[in-house]
């Protein structure tokens, strides 16, 4: 619950600018806004969420470990956040990170965190939820199948900002959203989460913000708005991912569009620990970038362990993904009427820069449609 000095502190700033809101998880807001008020949504790794797409195609166990402990998300070791710790997470920003980064993922060698299979059964053999699915994607419909094959089933390791979709009225519906670690996902070759499994929904980069959201949901012991992620698009295709095996804190590389049955020990290490905090900038930095304590200066290999084949990986079925797949534009073809489709990187800054902090008071948006009958 939020702490009475937190609640006096929003409420003097709104008041200075004139504006009455009351704020809160899960709670209206009063007072003068927008209809199209700012909203973030929190979710939790195992709920489905507002207007699923799909029943759940996530691996029963697939949370199981993929935080280490004391991380971004953990429930074991959290506690409530005392006011000290809302200042503090206030001042720290959350990291922008581009998908290639080792350790932004987790999963279990050999095992998929995802049924791929059944997410496209389930997805095809509707056809309006395949349309919606797939403007909601910014592919054709055609490609869904070939587009799910192609991506990397995964689990994610912090807190991380999307931009979600949910099923209804027959359309696609978008809204700002931030997936709790431990959360599976399907990822694309530039390592962008782009499918989350609890829900079947397509996803797409986080939209920057600037200034104050209102929270929606409850949040999770361990949440920050300063220990979220957003992940950038990789520079280029990546031929596999470097994840950590949430069995026992070691490196996978997990080859793209396989549910794991490639796993293998990377050729190169990354240059930090396979249990060190993502959100954290002087113990991860993004590929090329050298640590803040490296003596040497010199830069991290790019994309370790994962080069780049100059062929684009084949994927489950051996024919490769259709050339907009993984990209996620929006075909010029298939226009949203209501909702211009977002670029692939919407206002994102360059990799390794930091998000400002969302406070929890409330900010107007811009085409942002949220669910009517959220549930936590």
């Amino acid at each position: 619950m939020r702490s009475p000095i937190r609640r006096r502190h929003v409420a003097l700033a709104a008041l200075s600018a004139g504006i009455l809101i009351t704020a809160g998880c899960g709670g209206k807001v009063s007072g003068k806004e927008a209809p199209d008020a700012r909203e973030l949504f929190l979710q939790t790794a195992g709920a489905r969420g507002p207007d699923p797409f799909t029943a759940s195609t996530a691996a029963p166990a697939s949370r199981s470990g993929a935080v280490p402990r004391g991380k971004p998300g953990d429930t074991s070791a959290a506690r409530s956040a005392a006011p000290d710790d809302v200042a503090a997470s206030a001042a720290r920003m959350a990291r922008s990170l581009p998908g290639s980064t080792p350790g932004l993922y987790g999963g279990k060698r050999s095992r998929s965190s995802c049924d791929v299979e059944r997410q496209v059964r389930l997805l095809t053999e509707d056809r309006g939820k395949a349309r919606a699915f797939a403007k909601g994607a910014g592919i054709r419909p055609a490609s869904l199948p070939s587009f799910l094959r192609g991506l990397t089933p995964v689990v994610l390791r912090a807190d991380t900002r999307v931009t979600n979709h949910g099923f209804r009225g027959g359309s696609a519906t978008s809204f700002q959203s931030v997936l709790q670690a431990g959360t599976a996902v399907m990822a694309d070759d530039r390592g962008m989460p782009r499918v989350r499994c609890a829900c079947g929904n397509p996803l797409r980069p986080a939209v920057a913000v600037q200034g104050a959201v209102a929270h929606r949901g409850a949040k999770w012991h361990g949440y920050s708005p300063g220990r979220v992620v957003v992940v950038q698009r990789a520079p280029a295709a990546v031929g596999g991912l470097v994840i950590v095996n949430a069995v026992d804190n070691t490196w996978i590389e997990r080859r793209t569009g396989t549910d794991g049955d490639e796993d293998r020990v990377p050729d190169v290490m990354p240059p930090y620990d396979a249990d060190a905090d993502i959100t954290d900038p002087d113990a991860v930095a993004p590929p090329g970038v050298p640590l803040p304590d490296d003596p040497s200066g010199a830069p991290t290999p790019s994309d370790p362990a994962v080069p780049t084949p100059s062929d684009p990986p084949s994927g489950r079925d051996g024919t490769p993904p259709p050339s907009d797949a993984p990209t996620g534009d929006t075909p010029p073809d298939a226009p949203e009427p209501s909702e211009p489709p977002s670029p692939d990187d919407p206002g994102l800054p360059p990799e390794g820069d930091l998000y400002p902090p969302m406070p929890d008071a409330q900010q107007t948006s811009i085409g942002l449609i949220s669910p009517e009958t959220y549930q936590s």
